[in-house]
């Protein structure tokens, strides 16, 4: 069974309809929602009999968020998901079967991903879908993953909102774990539906230095994926 974890702040739009399919899916066991923000909390969710709903008194923001739903969480398996994402759930029950103690984590291709407010993708037209041994990582590949309990490593309290995905990926390497990419799978994602205010910038950028600390030739490489997408 798997534990979803969903950080939020309630300004994502997608997980309105994903969380009705985790819901209903038979290898979804709970969905811990960390609620950073309880004021604007979306209260039609707590129909739902799965969801496990912890108000947080202030923004602790998406790193330490899962690393609380991982301490949380009554399951093996776990799903962090961003509340601003909508995937075909097929792929569910393959990540489960990847998901054991020696297993890495496993997120989506980067050609799956598709930044979208509207939901025709999503119905679009997709080869089969296949998991695969993967040793790169994309700056998405932290919008939704999975994993065993076992390959996720607390990420560092000092990384608040960015590289937590980046951290999880490279221990799984240093631990010899084999890390996974889901092909042929349709998402869609509005991405940054956070606000980048100034403080959140400021933030930003500490992570960026501390990650550059804890392993400095990736922080190269996912400053370098950073200036890239500011291009595009």
């Amino acid at each position: 069974m798997i534990s979803v974890i969903m950080p939020t702040l309630w300004r994502g739009e997608h997980y309105k309809k994903m969380l009705s399919i985790f819901n209903d899916h038979p290898l979804i066991g709970e969905i811990i929602i960390i609620d950073n923000n309880p004021a604007n909390a979306d209260r039609s969710i707590f129909e739902l009999i799965k969801i496990r709903h912890y108000a947080q008194v202030q923004n602790i923001y998406v790193n330490p968020a899962w690393n609380l739903g991982v301490a949380l969480s009554e399951f093996d398996q776990i799903c962090l998901y961003s509340d601003d994402v909508l995937f075909d759930p097929k792929c569910i029950e393959e990540a489960a079967k990847v998901c054991t103690p020696r297993g890495g984590i496993a997120g989506f291709a980067i050609e799956t991903i598709s930044e979208s407010h509207q939901e025709l993708d999503f119905l679009a037209p997709w080869e089969e879908m296949k998991i695969t041994a993967s040793n790169s990582m994309h700056y998405r590949f932290g919008i939704c993953m999975f994993m065993h309990k076992q390959s996720y490593y607390k990420i560092p309290e000092q990384l608040k909102i960015y590289y937590g995905d980046a951290y999880l990926f490279d221990q799984n390497v240093i631990d010899g774990k084999t890390n996974f990419k889901i092909e042929g799978c349709p998402v869609i994602t509005k991405m940054r539906t956070t606000s980048k205010s100034k403080e959140l910038l400021e933030i930003i950028e500490s992570d960026k230095r501390e990650y550059a600390k804890i392993n400095p030739s990736e922080g190269l490489i996912l400053n370098m994926m950073d200036e890239l997408e500011k291009q595009q």
